[in-house]
């Protein structure tokens, strides 16, 4: 808003101010105060009363009528409050988005002495922590939440005497979100197989027949055979 120049008219003392040169001084204020109005930046603070969600995963943003966004300045611990500093008085509409959730807006009018809620939406679910926790435990625990396993590492496929085996590590972390068409990976821990073992006698010597027998005595079974001509 700009202020229109006036041409001032002096007066000598003890003359008295004529009508129209009241009216100029009396405009003149008011354009004056219009102008301080209309630029004077105020300040603003928002609030997410989502519980447990990272703030510095969200962002704050203010639209004004004429298109143009601010941002807001994100919050530093202790604080816990989206501040916006160079807000021009006027009507904007709000706009709080994080991972995870749908985007919440609110219409406002700054400046206001009151600090603006906005509460986020859920669109999907968040990974628990199951760092620990037994396999079968933590399959549950992300059955509950709705957010399916596509990977169990280590060993492939587990059978159910890896039910007790503790998770090593989880993708995504504890607390990030999964989309409603993502899924879970899980690294567990598990003992290593030892396969018995038998020693093989020496069959130097033996006949075929003899050899069979010897091995089959042990537990194992002759495989392939392999004859060779004996030099003359």
């Amino acid at each position: 808003m700009a202020i229109n120049p006036n041409i001032p008219k002096t007066v000598n003392a003890g003359e008295p101010v004529t009508a129209e040169g009241w009216n100029v001084i009396v405009n003149g204020i008011i354009a004056l105060t219009n102008y301080l109005n209309s630029t004077e930046a105020s300040s603003l603070q928002v609030s997410l009363a989502n519980v447990g969600l990272a703030l510095s995963s969200a962002r704050v943003t203010a639209t004004r009528g004429d298109g143009v966004i601010f941002q807001a300045v994100a919050p530093v611990a202790p604080a816990n409050t989206f501040v916006f500093s160079g807000l021009a008085p006027g009507p904007y509409t709000l706009r709080a988005e994080a991972p995870g959730f749908d985007a919440a807006t609110k219409s406002i009018t700054s400046p206001s002495a009151e600090v603006v809620s906005l509460t986020l939406t859920p669109n999907g679910a968040f990974m628990p922590a199951v760092f620990g926790a037994p396999l079968q435990a933590a399959l549950q625990q992300l059955k509950n939440a709705n957010i399916a396993v596509s990977r169990i590492i280590a060993p492939a496929n587990p059978g159910a005497d890896n039910d007790n085996s503790p998770v090593l590590a989880q993708i995504p972390a504890a607390g990030l979100p999964v989309a409603p068409d993502g899924n879970a990976q899980l690294v567990i821990a598990t003992s290593l197989q030892v396969q018995s073992s038998v020693e093989i006698p020496s069959l130097a010597g033996l006949t075929l027949a003899e050899a069979q027998k010897a091995l089959e005595g042990l537990g194992l079974a002759l495989g392939k055979v392999v004859t060779k001509q004996k030099a003359s």
